[in-house]
């Protein structure tokens, strides 16, 4: 009895010295930051698909170390999965440069009319803290009103211009923000 009690003491005296720390939760952001324009009836409907490494597709933030090293940080997490906040502000952006877009997850019936599809590929999601973001992508517009097949494939990559966690979100944002821009781009 006397060692059950000299146990439970000593796991109070452990589980009080333990600290907890709070987790942080990070979003992406539409790219510019600001009010939007005021948006015409959309005319083109896209259909939007994003896939990301298993890599990064996880509710933890990840920090690269090296070329043969990451950093899981188990506090610093996404508030929804990183490939739904990918996706859902890709298409935001896509809208916010080109108001005639209206732009949806692959999955959504959109009935009559032709949809314009876009896959893009993130190939690999690289963060150095107090560095740069970068995303490699390859891509693919496939627009049925026109016949054409766009492809195509590019490194973005934004400065990461503060110290602390929500630095690396503004940087990855900014990494959509320049693929929605290269996408327009390509969509006639």
């Amino acid at each position: 009895m006397k060692s059950l009690l000299t146990a439970m003491c000593i796991l109070s005296l452990l589980s009080a010295c333990t600290t907890s720390r709070p987790y942080h939760f990070y979003i992406l952001s539409t790219q510019p930051q600001g009010a939007s324009e005021a948006r015409s009836t959309p005319a083109t409907q896209v259909a939007l698909r994003v896939t990301l490494p298993s890599l990064v597709d996880r509710s933890e933030m990840i920090l690269d170390t090296s070329a043969d090293g990451v950093i899981v940080l188990e506090h610093e997490r996404w508030a929804a999965p990183l490939a739904d906040l990918v996706t859902q502000t890709l298409a935001r952006d896509l809208e916010r440069r080109r108001s005639d877009l209206l732009v949806a997850a692959q999955s959504v019936n959109y009935g009559s009319g032709p949809v314009v599809k876009v896959a893009v590929d993130v190939v690999q999601m690289t963060v150095h803290r107090s560095e740069r973001a970068s995303i490699e992508t390859h891509w693919r517009i496939l627009d049925p009103r026109t016949g054409k097949d766009e492809m195509g494939g590019e490194v973005f990559s934004a400065p990461i211009r503060q110290d602390g966690y929500a630095a690396v979100a503004q940087a990855l944002s900014e990494c959509l923000g320049l693929l929605a821009d290269r996408l327009v781009g390509q969509m006639r």
